[in-house]
């Protein structure tokens, strides 16, 4: 949608509720040192910088003669005041935030008047995460009351809904009550994303696969969830999962489903953390991370939320990375267009490793952590995944379909624990808000060339023969499927002559 900025009327109207003839003289300063930069020295942001900017302004109105010494004197010590109208607060403050602060960044300061700015706000969107977060914050603090005893902050929540196609950015909710918190959760804070991290673990191991060949991790192979020692940056760790338990030998689609700790970080230690966290950056995460175990395969470096939410959107979008965006154009009051938007695209990964972590993030919702999704309806094909991190500060979910990617956070800004998973505060808000901006019964994602189905046995990740009392379906890379029949249930010469001659 189109936001308009009318330089310093809209400025007046914006953070005074007041036509601009009706603001005091420090109210005029301060509106004018806005010009330099919108963002930099928003009050509602930054106070302290747009108070030191409006007395900048204030001493050379007093140095020209336009201001007596007293007036100035009174001026500077008035402190910065803002009352910004109701309609401001209830539109998408945090979005215009996000749009000035692009605009800023792309070099169209100061403001030309009547400067128009062509968002990538979907309204009908945005207005549902609004309201979808504060339903969902709402519940939580109903039914676990200790979120609010004792508490001087409430707990606190985000969300991101992004078209990955594109990169446009067509709701961001950055907390709630926007009058008493202009901190922007969705865009600006760095949180740990915990197990949001782990299916580019994988994915890293699924490529790795793909360059060298069979003999390399794919999504049926074996990994041991059993206690294990490895070094990280602080010395010996031990991780453990979330339910204290150990599972033995289980397949990787398995171990992302049930969110295990220790295949995961097998698995990055196997494929090496630097070519984890290159991937991670090739996706969209921008914040640095670590390269120790403990940072890449159980996420505690930290990222904010547009920025992990954007690395599952280039997995929904076939491993092409799309640079997220608020602003398509700005234009003059002419209507000439002063600078465009170009969609900054790469192929991070394969569409053939997109497309198998894809039936991985699928499996998540229908057997794994997220099956709330499932239980509670909603329809079609959709993949994602959970966030708890350590001690419980954060709770994420992250899912999408082929045209639409959300992204949940909830936590306290003081990092408090919230005693809650990712499953139990984030997925709740997800699913509501999925069911209205998500149409039902989405088709399935399609598989591109150079993926290929095998039937396995999920005890051995071989092939199944016709004695493996479990077989089930999986997808692999081509040129890295298994080729040995399962060994526990008869896979021998007789197997392997069945299927290269069609014998029954």
């Amino acid at each position: 949608g189109f936001v308009s900025i009318y330089g310093v009327s809209e400025a007046a109207r914006r953070y005074f509720g007041k036509a601009l003839e009706e603001l005091t003289i420090e109210e005029v300063a301060m509106v004018a040192g806005l010009i330099k930069g919108p963002n930099s020295y928003a009050p509602t942001k930054h106070p302290e910088l747009a108070k030191q900017r409006r007395n900048v302004v204030l001493r050379r109105l007093r140095e020209t003669g336009f201001l007596t010494e007293e007036v100035w004197e009174r001026a500077v010590k008035e402190p910065l005041r803002v009352t910004p109208p109701e309609d401001v607060l209830t539109d998408a403050p945090y979005f215009l935030d996000a749009v000035l602060r692009q605009v800023e960044e792309a070099g169209v300061v100061p403001l030309p008047e009547g400067l128009r700015i062509d968002s990538t706000l979907d309204p009908m969107v945005q207005q549902a995460a609004t309201e979808s977060l504060e339903k969902g914050l709402a519940k939580l603090e109903a039914t676990h009351p200790h979120l609010v005893n004792h508490s001087t902050e409430p707990v606190q929540g985000a969300v991101v809904v992004l078209d990955p196609k594109t990169g446009s950015v067509l709701a961001l909710v950055g907390g709630r009550e926007y009058r008493r918190s202009q901190f922007n959760r969705a865009a600006q804070a760095q949180r740990q994303p915990g197990s949001l991290f782990k299916p580019f673990v994988y994915l890293a191991a699924l490529e790795a696969a793909r360059e060298n060949g069979a003999g390399h991790l794919t999504a049926a192979s074996l990994l041991a969830d059993e206690p294990a020692t490895f070094e990280s940056g602080t010395g010996p760790w031990s991780p453990q999962n979330y339910d204290k338990q150990f599972h033995g030998p289980i397949t990787l689609r398995s171990a992302l489903e049930l969110s295990l700790n220790v295949p995961a970080v097998q698995a990055a230690k196997t494929v090496g953390t630097k070519q984890i966290v290159q991937l991670l950056h090739r996706l969209g995460v921008t914040s640095a991370i670590g390269d120790d175990l403990s940072s890449v395969a159980l996420g505690s470096s930290s990222v904010s939320l547009l920025e992990i939410t954007a690395a599952y959107g280039s997995i929904a979008n076939g491993g092409i990375a799309v640079k997220p965006t608020v602003v398509r154009s700005t234009r003059d009051r002419q209507g000439d267009v002063i600078w465009n938007t170009v969609p900054d695209r790469q192929q991070a990964t394969s569409p053939q490793g997109a497309y198998v972590l894809t039936s991985l993030l699928e499996g998540v919702i229908q057997r794994g952590t997220a099956t709330k999704a499932k239980v509670l309806g909603f329809p079609g094909a959709v993949a994602g995944k959970t966030g708890t991190t350590d001690g419980y500060r954060d709770a994420w979910f992250v899912g999408y379909t082929s045209d639409v990617v959300i992204g949940v956070w909830v936590g306290f800004d003081d990092e408090r624990s919230l005693r809650l998973t990712g499953s139990q505060a984030a997925l709740p808000i997800w699913i509501d808000l999925a069911r209205r901006v998500i149409p039902p019964n989405v088709p399935a994602f399609v598989m591109p060339s150079g993926v290929v189905t095998r039937t396995i046995d999920p005890k051995t990740g071989q092939l199944a023969t016709s004695q493996c009392p479990e077989q089930v379906s999986e997808v692999f890379i081509e040129g890295t499927e298994p080729s040995v029949y399962c060994e526990v249930h008869g896979g021998g010469i007789w197997e392997r002559l069945k299927h290269t001659f069609g014998f029954s």
